[in-house]
């Protein structure tokens, strides 16, 4: 139901599902090894919410968790993970503080630097209950900063962007590149396309 990527000492988890889910372990592995005391809790099955096995799979050690949704519930207290979790940690002895936040939405990209803004959130004396990241709200100021050159990426990792036409044979050329490039060195290859 419930897996943890991270430090076993974790002061601060994340709490997400879906895809965001690889986003951010990448991010947590990568601060996990520059000896930062975070931690990750992916959701594989969301309702019915297992308190018992959510519980279970959080460390001991966690005072500060984000709960992460990517949904918009005007109206509520909070967002439908969010509420979960905070009804699970407060059935604890010693309960830990319970952020939520939205991320994704309009489409937005999820990257490293906005799950690294959520844990630089949860770092602060009074973080705020619950936030946007990703997007610049600056009607409720619920936005948290990002630092847009944060990166996990390998110092060696190249990109290149192409573009073509349509009909023009670029995406299966560029389809073709990639696969020889994948085949033919020790480089892992990926593409990634955007049509409009």
């Amino acid at each position: 139901l419930f897996d943890y990527v991270g430090a076993p000492d974790a002061d601060r988890v994340v709490v997400i599902m879906t895809s965001g889910a690889e986003t951010a372990e990448e991010t947590v592995e990568y601060l996990a090894d520059k000896g930062e005391k975070v931690g990750l809790l992916k959701v594989h099955l969301y309702r019915p919410f297992s308190n018992q096995h959510f519980l279970a799979a959080l460390p001991k050690t966690v005072t500060n968790v984000a709960v992460l949704d990517r949904t918009k519930e005007p109206g509520s207290e909070g967002e439908p993970m969010y509420l979960d979790v905070v009804n699970a940690v407060s059935d604890t002895d010693k309960p830990a503080k319970v952020i939520g936040g939205r991320y994704g939405l309009s489409c937005k990209e999820f990257t490293p630097g906005m799950v690294k803004a959520v844990f630089d959130e949860m770092k602060k004396d009074v973080p705020k209950k619950h936030f946007v990241v990703g997007i610049t709200d600056d009607v409720t100021n619920m936005s948290l900063d990002v630092d847009p050159e944060f990166s996990v990426e390998d110092p060696k990792t190249v990109r290149a962007v192409f573009y073509g036409l349509g009909s023009d044979g670029t995406v299966s050329a560029n389809k073709n590149s990639i696969k020889i490039i994948g085949d033919n060195t020790d480089m892992y290859a990926q593409g990634y396309f955007v049509y409009d």
